[in-house]
């Protein structure tokens, strides 16, 4: 078999080429624009589940996801790893207990936000945690649906009630 062909049920990481112009409706793409990368699992006895991923300057994936165990979230159970393109090694994984909502890197550091109210700025050479920090707003935690980084510094983060905050990144 073609390692590049994945298995019955088995979730793989694909790249494919966009039809139409950017302002149209998305289409379901043709099978020839689809190119199987590598196997969305890495770990052989894991099932991982797909979250909010970004493609780091570099050309490296980067992205959260969630282990399942049939029994729910596990503690550890949720990770976010960097990984070659080439062929899905992954350089580090960052694992935690909560469900990652959003993502996005700069040169130097991915962002992830956490279902309860966490943002986290990992190292993006080794995954080492910067700093962490709960979303308030006023005296009440934010859960983050959505963070962009806007420039040096700067973080739009969207939040489950609906607000959009723009925040330091220090």
């Amino acid at each position: 078999m073609d390692e590049r062909n994945p298995r019955k049920g088995e979730h793989w990481v694909t790249a494919m080429d966009l039809q139409g112009p950017v302002t149209a409706r998305p289409v379901e793409p043709l099978d020839s624009s689809v190119r199987w990368m590598f196997p969305y699992s890495w770990e052989p006895d894991e099932t991982h589940f797909g979250g909010p991923g970004v493609e780091a300057a570099d050309g490296t994936l980067v992205h959260a996801g969630t282990v399942y165990h049939g029994d729910g979230l596990q503690p550890g159970g949720s990770f976010v790893v960097r990984r070659e393109t080439t062929d899905g090694r992954p350089r580090w994984v960052f694992r935690t207990d909560r469900k990652a909502t959003a993502l996005d890197a700069d040169a130097a550091t991915v962002y992830v936000g956490y279902d309860d109210g966490e943002v986290v700025a990992l190292d993006l050479a080794d995954g080492a945690v910067r700093w962490r920090q709960r979303l308030t707003v006023g005296a009440v935690f934010a859960v983050p649906t959505a963070l962009t980084v806007t420039g040096t510094g700067r973080l739009l983060i969207g939040t489950g009630d609906g607000r959009i905050l723009e925040c330091s990144a220090a």
